[in-house]
């Protein structure tokens, strides 16, 4: 007994152990043999988004650069911004800025690799190339183009690193991740180890003993206590045979009566199977049921295509009877309905897979009604009960749709050429009226002009009333002329190194006997030692004196007005105007920018905030100016609301950016306005 015992214990206790420990190998093996390439890619995509990173915040730098005129093999720096990033991050191998022409121009300490060959792979993006080098092997290269100010390319921004990175990293990480593997795999089979010794050869070993003495015909023998519930009822069994000769016909007796309950069993399957059939059929008709009570078309093909199942709304839609459509063939359904690109249709009906749906567009002609019909259908594989593959098709009318899409491409295209049309009258007006009034004003200084006999006064006030409608006229006909060449990107700037502060006096002066009019005080706090700006001088002096009349005109008599100028290294901006600015201009980068702030407060009425954007556009004028003057001198030349469209338009060709800040309108407090200009200074020395 002995001898059987030990030869079940290590025949069955070996396989199963041995079986266990393979299995779990093959499992890790298994897991790890498909996780490598996936470590790879992961590893290879972080780093490639890190020289991403890198090679994005280099070439915004250097073309920040280059914007301002420096020629690219003239920054100074950027050698030591490539040996930081190489150093910053030790997985990249190299980083270089070269020339169009693929001359390397700065480069960290280790130099850059010599190339043999170039590869672009189909799974990684247009900027990443594979390269092999003799000295550094096989290399992922990512770069990106610098661009100057005509978008044109003028070098480029490479960093890269060597397929060794990616290997000793996927090494390492499989190493540490065998280790973790390893002691899981120890602990699990050392569970297994346990359970199959203590909870399943054991109580064996028990039952088996237990078999023996029944052999022997001790039938008086009782099972083991089993913890395990197949075991036990095992032991049970055994138990059970014990009395199988003294309890033979009540044993039969009681296999005839667990066989009528089988069969009772049995009979309420059937009956359930019965019920379940009947269930289906009532659930086909709910199908049907809700198909017709579809808003939508829906049409069910069958693996020949031809229709099995046309409901209500299909009737409607393509005006055909259900019983046209049933039992006939997709396409040649199609063709009945006049579809124009049946081919079409075919071709993506054939794309259709399991699990998936399609969308196409249906256009057709209804002949009940002889109106054209547009459609959005929507297929999609059903996969029935009996394993049968269905297309089912769902067409929605989406003519009214169609027709609204139509309109509006025509009111845009209308939109476009009604604002060229603009454009145009904008300029030929200025442009005609320009001699006349030219004409006019000569007349009228040439009657103003000393003369004997002199003019009488009532005739000589008529003549200044012309000549002030004249300059006024002047000033509308030349903000039209201006409005229309920055329209139309045709302005010529006469553009020079200039201090800022000579600017702001010379529009001051110029502005000045509309101050004392209306008995304001105007004050200037210009800081010293500014950078230059390179700008046109007359136009910067215009747009800082636009923004001096409109707050002298929403100003009260006798108030103030300030005007400071500062240097700003990160420009601040609100973030409704950050997409203020011409030439993609971040004007909310945290980078060290130079920049020249001009800031021109007025004690005025202040501007609501939903106003603060709108005044920026052309022909925008905010209420009635007669209504902001309080004084015996009112300034009640009211505008053409092209002012401060001026203003936006000369600092957005400057490359800055113009906005307006008020706690909102209000012509009791007087919370006034501050208006901010921003010009990019200029690198070239004082």
């Amino acid at each position: 007994m002995g001898l059987s015992h030990s030869v079940m214990k290590n025949s069955l206790e070996r396989r199963i152990l041995t079986l266990s420990l393979l299995a779990l190998i093959l499992t890790v093996a298994v897991n790890t043999l498909f996780n490598v390439d996936s470590f790879r890619r992961s590893y290879r995509d972080g780093i490639l988004q890190r020289a991403q990173t890198f090679a994005e915040a280099l070439k915004v730098q250097i073309e920040a650069v280059i914007n301002l005129g420096l020629p690219i093999d003239e920054i100074s720096g950027i050698t030591e911004i490539c040996q930081e990033t190489v150093t910053r991050d030790p997985e990249i191998s190299y980083c270089l800025v070269e020339t169009s022409a693929g001359q390397p121009l700065y480069y960290n300490e280790a130099g850059y690799p010599d190339v043999l060959s170039v590869e672009y792979l189909d799974n990684l993006s247009a900027e990443i190339a594979v390269l092999q080098s003799p000295t550094h092997g096989k290399l992922y290269d990512y770069a990106v183009p610098i661009l100057d100010y005509d978008d044109k390319i003028v070098g480029r921004v490479r960093i890269g690193f060597e397929n060794a990175v990616l290997q000793q990293l996927v090494m390492d990480h499989l190493a540490s991740t065998g280790l973790v593997l390893a002691a899981a795999l120890l602990v699990v089979f050392l569970v297994i180890v346990a359970f199959i010794r203590y909870g399943l050869v054991g109580p064996i070993q028990r039952l088996c003993g237990m078999a023996e003495n029944l052999a022997a015909g001790q039938f008086d023998t009782s099972a083991p206590v089993l913890k395990t519930t197949e075991l036990a009822t095992l032991g049970t069994t055994l138990s059970e045979m014990a009395n199988s000769l003294r309890e033979r016909d009540a044993e039969l007796s009681s296999n005839y009566q667990e066989l009528e309950e089988t069969n009772l069993e049995l009979q309420k399957s059937y009956e359930s199977l019965e019920s379940i059939s009947s269930e289906l059929g009532r659930s086909r008709e709910m199908y049907r049921s809700l198909l017709d009570d579809a808003s939508d078309a829906i049409l069910v093909c069958d693996e020949g295509d031809t229709i099995v199942i046309a409901n209500k709304a299909a009737e409607s839609f393509f005006g055909l009877a259900k019983a046209r459509m049933e039992k006939n063939n997709y396409f040649s359904f199609l063709e009945m309905i006049n579809c124009r690109d049946v081919e079409r249709q075919f071709a993506h009906h054939q794309t259709l897979v399991p699990g998936q749906s399609a969308e196409t567009e249906i256009r057709f002609w209804r002949a009940m009604d002889n109106c054209n019909l547009v459609g959005k259908a929507s297929a999609s594989v059903i996969i029935d009960k009996d394993k049968r593959r269905l297309i089912q098709i769902i067409v929605r009318d989406v003519t009214q749709e169609e027709e609204v899409r139509q309109n509006l491409e025509r009111t845009a295209s209308e939109m476009e050429r009604l604002n060229q049309m603009k454009n145009s009258f904008m300029g030929l007006a200025s442009h005609e009226l320009k001699t006349p009034l030219t004409i006019i004003m000569g007349y009228v200084e040439l009657l103003l002009s000393e003369r004997e006999p002199p003019l009488d006064e009532d005739t000589t006030q008529l003549i200044r009333h012309i000549a002030k409608a004249s300059d006024r006229l002047s000033e509308i006909v030349r903000d039209i002329v201006d409005v229309s060449m920055i329209d139309g990107r045709t302005v010529d700037l006469v553009s020079r190194y200039v201090d800022i502060n000579v600017l702001v006096m010379r529009a001051a002066n110029n502005v000045e006997q509309y101050i004392n009019q209306r008995e304001q005080v105007l004050s200037l706090n210009l800081a010293e030692d500014l950078p230059l700006i390179k700008c046109d001088f007359e136009r910067i002096v215009q747009a800082i004196g636009n923004v001096l009349n409109n707050a002298i005109k929403f100003t009260p008599d006798k108030g103030r007005i300030i005007v400071e100028s500062k240097l700003v290294l990160r420009p601040r901006l609100p973030e409704k105007f950050a997409s203020v600015g011409a030439d993609g201009l971040c004007i909310l980068s945290s980078e060290q920018i130079p920049y020249v702030e001009i800031a021109i407060y007025d004690s005025g009425i202040g501007i609501a905030e939903e106003e603060q954007e709108a005044i920026f556009e052309k022909f925008y004028e905010v209420g009635e100016v007669e209504e902001h003057s309080t004084g015996k001198v009112a300034f009640k030349s009211r505008g053409a609301g092209l002012g401060l469209s001026i203003v936006k338009g000369i600092v957005d060709l400057h490359g800055g950016a113009v906005w307006v800040e008020s706690p909102g309108y209000d012509p009791d407090a007087m919370p006034g306005s501050t208006f901010y200009l921003l010009l990019p200074a200029s690198s070239a020395a004082a």
